[in-house]
């Protein structure tokens, strides 16, 4: 038997948003695929209005999701490429909820990694967090990395 068909875990879905959370879900799928000998998908959820935060009019959506593509297959990926852990990724206009769920349906995931913590916002402090609310909404087992005390 093979490590994968031992684990069973074909193909892993980590979802990121660039935070320190983030990148150590990310970090931990890298290893787990390495050992298991699966496939990984990155997905991060663009949601267009927050990015008014940080841009000052005019404001470029298509201009920011390029840069936000580019830099998560540059950046974000980098831990899978490493390892020579196959890999794709998938910026999606939307929040990370759906996004997660989306992807883990279409690509019949084994296993979504995310992190314990992300970018929080006002929509965190009223609807919950991600990892809260993918707990009760997906078909696969869910694995929330959490952050280390530095």
């Amino acid at each position: 038997m093979t490590e994968h068909t031992i684990r069973g875990v074909r193909r892993i879905v980590v979802g990121s948003d660039g935070s320190p959370g983030g990148r150590l879900a990310v970090e931990w799928a890298a290893e787990l695929a390495a050992q298991a000998g699966a496939e990984v998908i990155l997905v991060h959820a663009f949601e267009p209005l927050a990015e008014l935060e940080h841009a000052t009019p005019p404001v470029d959506f298509h201009a920011i999701k390029e840069l936000r593509v580019a830099e998560v297959r540059s950046e974000w990926c980098r831990p899978f490429a490493e390892r020579g852990v196959l890999h794709r990724s998938s910026v999606i206009e939307s929040d990370p909820v759906y996004a997660l769920r989306k992807i883990c349906g279409e690509e019949g995931a084994d296993l979504v990694v995310i992190g314990s913590h992300g970018r929080s916002g006002w929509k965190e402090k009223i609807f919950g967090s991600v990892a809260t609310t993918l707990l009760a909404n997906l078909p696969c087992p869910v694995a929330i990395v959490p952050l280390r005390p530095d």
